[in-house]
């Protein structure tokens, strides 16, 4: 089973390719593409306060 981080690094690859392929919705990719990088960003802080 896939923890949170793989899935967000899967997500975050098949963004990438759609930013690249897919310019008509390409303002919609960047957001999800932040979205996810918040997300990722989160959980290092999470992990770095517990350590």
């Amino acid at each position: 089973m896939m923890n949170r981080t793989e899935i967000l690094r899967l997500q975050r690859e098949r963004v990438l390719a759609n930013i690249l392929e897919d310019n008509a919705n390409r303002a919609k990719w960047l957001t999800e593409l932040m979205d996810i990088d918040d997300e990722m960003e989160e959980m290092e802080e999470q992990k770095s306060k517990v350590n």
